[in-house]
């Protein structure tokens, strides 16, 4: 397993954290021209809700605005600044594909039941999965629920995203910044496919960054970082299935 810069020099471990990770803020270069940046305050706050864990029902709003893409980075220096569909947000008003969205719901079944879920969690993450799933989550597929699933565990299972495979894939199978990469969704949630998500897609995920990073992983959200920003910088083959 290998890193590169942007220009396909090898580099170390180190130094393919702190590089890649500094591009993910505003006001650091770009390293790939397409990568959105995200504002200092804000993940600080996802940070902040990371290692405490969630408290309130604003706190999964702010997760899934924050993994929705629905904040204004650049605007949210000292607070959260909404895109214009979720500037209800924080009274649960909020659309996704043009229809009102019921985050209130999910938003209070968490906060409301966090310490049972985080218990939970422990031992069986799909049921917390199958849970989430049944709140009537319409607006939001499976990608976002594994989110919720890795801030209920407080970090013990990863997060996801296709940038983030897609970054693992390619330290995995030394590819350099600008070949290709086949991906696959996840299963979507309504399929049967999602019973067995933790087993049959998280779990062999979750050992491909452990064999990269160790114990690493865990301990420094800078890699998330900058398996985000990595991801971008490969084109990207979809696969089937």
């Amino acid at each position: 397993m290998r890193f590169y810069d942007i220009s396909g020099k090898e580099i170390s471990s180190d130094d393919f954290v702190s590089m890649y990770a500094d591009s993910y803020y505003i006001g650091n270069e770009k390293l790939c021209k397409r990568t959105p940046q995200s504002s200092t305050y804000t993940e600080q706050e996802i940070d902040r809700i990371l290692c405490e864990g969630i408290k309130t029902p604003l706190d999964v709003v702010h997760i899934l605005a924050w993994k929705l893409g629905k904040i204004k980075h650049k605007q949210s220096t000292d607070r959260f600044v909404y895109a214009k569909d979720w500037v209800g947000a924080e009274s649960f008003k909020v659309y996704r594909y043009k229809k009102e969205f019921d985050i209130k719901t999910v938003s209070c079944h968490i906060s409301d039941n966090i310490e049972r879920l985080e218990a939970q969690a422990e031992t069986d993450p799909q049921g917390v999965l199958n849970e989430l799933k049944a709140l009537g989550t319409d607006g939001i597929g499976t990608v976002y629920l594994v989110t919720l699933l890795y801030f209920i565990s407080r970090g013990k299972y990863p997060i996801y995203d296709r940038f983030a495979k897609i970054a693992v894939d390619a330290i995995i199978g030394d590819k350099r910044p600008g070949e290709a990469i086949v991906y696959k969704d996840l299963p979507d949630k309504k399929s049967k496919a999602f019973d067995t998500l933790y087993d049959e897609y998280l779990l062999d995920y979750s050992r491909n960054l452990y064999s990269i990073f160790k114990d690493e992983y865990k301990e420094n959200r800078d890699i998330d970082r900058a398996l985000w920003v990595y991801g971008h910088c490969f084109s990207q083959n979809k696969g089937n299935g």
